[in-house]
């Protein structure tokens, strides 16, 4: 406690001596006497933390600077907490800050049980505004500390909370995806409603891996499941992704079958979706000048967050039927649409990856080479940002064949866009 003490007593009397202020001035601003300041630059007794709040204020000292000291000091745990509640709320990153105040807290309080509780509560509270990262960090602190205490129920329920935050990072999907099927281990900790809540961001957070075994798996689990008979948002979703992960599967019949349960639970006309998945499904069955009219239907009339989606399906249709007049066609219209859009899913930054990829077999088909190549790297670029390696990989081994095929040199901006997609910057 001395050496905080003396470090807390030295970083007073140097932001006092760097703002050209006497122990009276600051006595006078903070509404203290001259003899406590004295003392506490001494290193013979600690202030208040109100009164260490407002010499901070006076002397401008940084925060974070002070009250990473200051936590050390301090023995009273309600003392711990109003700083704890303090620095939640603040705009700077006091993140860093975070699992040593929350430490500090359970280890003075008398029921730790109750104190990680507590703190639970305030960061998954609907009314403070806390940041992501300061939230983060103390779930991760919470996650430690019940490990090592053994209070599974917190351990599960904060291991929950920081996969929901986590899986937000699109560079990140294969690793957090894993994080969240660890939480599988402590599923009876959870309540009903998370229970159903992680399935589905599992569910969802497999489609975007393209993982859609795992998808019917828990899809299956959301739809036959008592409590989610009630979440009927949930349960239609569920019904869609394993229509489209038994399509994906070339499991016709059964994507089908799902195909008409969503259409009895849903309460609107056909959807975007639902015409896309039956031009699709024509396609397959052989029908394809059915599939022409439906796709052109679709893409005329779909909303224009979905453009992206029913373009992607289109064009490689047109591609796989040989229809490459009709793809130099419909380019030009449909080029910007897609550009403009703000994609800030996986699931939409899939289909700008897949669109500068069938871009790509299209300039490679007409053979115009350097279109080809630009797009095949842009692909592989918007594949890096989803940790989509297979795909990457797959767009870069087309480039660079295109160069070797043609008996083209790399050169410099290409070695550098190159590095850039490795580098995920």
């Amino acid at each position: 406690m001395k050496v905080s003490l003396f470090s807390l007593a030295d970083m007073i009397r140097h932001y006092r001596l760097k703002n050209n202020l006497t122990q009276h001035d600051v006595a006078i601003k903070t509404n203290m006497t001259t003899g406590a300041i004295s003392k506490i630059e001494n290193g013979k007794t600690k202030p208040e933390f109100q009164n260490m709040r407002a010499i901070a204020s006076v002397l401008e000292i940084p925060y974070n600077k002070y009250i990473k000291i200051y936590i050390d000091l301090e023995k009273n745990s309600d003392t711990i907490c109003d700083i704890f509640n303090e620095c939640i709320t603040l705009h700077d990153d006091t993140s860093t800050l975070i699992p040593k105040i929350v430490t500090k807290y359970l280890e003075l309080s008398s029921d730790t049980y109750d104190a990680v509780e507590q703190i639970y509560n305030v960061a998954t509270s609907m009314n403070i505004q806390i940041p992501s990262a300061t939230k983060l960090s103390i779930y991760k602190t919470i996650i430690d500390y019940s490990r090592s205490h053994g209070i599974m129920l917190f351990l599960a329920r904060a291991l929950y909370q920081e996969y929901l935050i986590e899986r937000n990072d699109s560079s990140k999907l294969k690793e957090t995806y894993q994080a969240g099927r660890y939480i599988l281990k402590y599923i009876e900790k959870l309540s009903p409603e998370e229970f159903i809540s992680l399935i589905y961001a599992l569910a969802v957070h497999a489609y975007a891996l393209q993982k859609y075994e795992d998808v019917i798996h828990f899809c299956k689990l959301i739809i036959n499941n008592e409590y989610a008979i009630d979440i009927s948002d949930k349960r239609i979703f569920a019904l869609g992704m394993l229509r489209d992960s038994y399509y994906y599967c070339d499991n016709i019949k059964l994507a089908e079958e799902y195909f008409h349960q969503l259409k009895k639970h849903s309460s609107t006309d056909e959807s975007d979706s639902d015409k896309l998945f039956i031009a699709v499904i024509n396609y397959k069955k052989g029908n394809v000048d059915l599939a022409k009219k439906q796709f052109k239907e679709c893409l005329n009339e779909c909303a224009e967050d979905f453009v992206p989606y029913v373009t992607n399906e289109y064009i490689s249709f047109l591609l796989q039927i040989g229809e490459i007049s009709k793809v130099e066609e419909i380019l030009p219209e449909l080029e910007p649409k897609i550009n403009d859009l703000t994609l800030s899913n996986p699931l939409e930054k899939r289909e700008l990856a897949w669109f500068y990829k069938l871009k790509g077999d299209y300039y490679s088909r007409i053979n115009d080479v350097n279109k080809a190549l630009n797009n095949y790297i842009d692909s592989a670029f918007e594949y890096s940002q989803i940790d989509d390696i297979n795909n990457e990989r797959n767009c870069l081994k087309l480039m660079y064949d295109l160069y070797r095929n043609n008996k083209i040199m790399v050169d410099a901006k290409t070695t550098e866009k190159v590095k850039k997609v490795k580098g995920r910057k």
